[in-house]
């Protein structure tokens, strides 16, 4: 991670831009990502090997495939709901696009927002479409919502690391979402 801040500034008030660096970030996401689909595995198999689960559910697989896909869109529009209920502009300061650096959908805000809107915004998708879905699958040993709860909370470790990076700001302070890479813009 490199931050373009001196790290001596107050952490109640600082400003600048804090931005993520592509291959340092990737990385470190699929370290993370590798290590936590290997603790949900176990912990799934710990839980529910050799018992039958709670929940039967029938799929076929291009269900769970079109799940996934339109999962990582819905990740992308639940930032953007969260982000234009604080923007100034609503919807209107949000947009969609690609990044080929990252190989990510994004979703960009214009506006700026206050620290704990930002927060929300961030986290929302992953919590949502990832944390919730594994945590249900582990309670009922629905091996495949396991699956696609692990997949989307492996695609939001980004957006979890920039989440965490946040709260060593003031929850009013104003920001940015940067418009060019994985990071914020803190104003004064």
């Amino acid at each position: 991670m490199n931050e373009h801040v001196p790290n001596h500034i107050n952490s109640d008030l600082p400003s600048g831009e804090f931005v993520f660096e592509d291959n340092k970030t990737m990385l470190f996401i699929v370290v993370v990502a590798i290590v936590f689909a290997i603790c949900a595995e176990l912990l799934f198999d710990t839980i529910w090997k050799g018992r039958p689960a709670l929940l039967h559910m029938e799929v076929p697989s291009w269900v769970k495939y079109t799940s996934v896909l339109l999962a990582i869109v819905m990740h992308e529009l639940i930032h953007g709901l969260f982000f234009a209920l604080h923007a100034e502009n609503g919807f209107k300061a949000v947009s969609f696009g690609f990044s080929r650096t990252m190989f990510s959908p994004y979703c960009h805000c214009k506006d700026p927002v206050r620290v704990k809107h930002y927060r929300r915004a961030g986290i929302a998708p992953t919590l949502i479409l990832g944390i919730i879905p594994l945590a249900f699958a582990l309670i009922t040993g629905v091996n495949w919502i396991k699956t696609l709860g692990i997949l989307l909370t492996i695609g939001g470790l980004g957006d979890v690391l920039v989440w965490l990076k946040m709260f060593r700001f003031n929850n009013n302070l104003m920001v940015r979402d940067h418009p060019e890479k994985m990071g914020f813009i803190i104003d004064k």
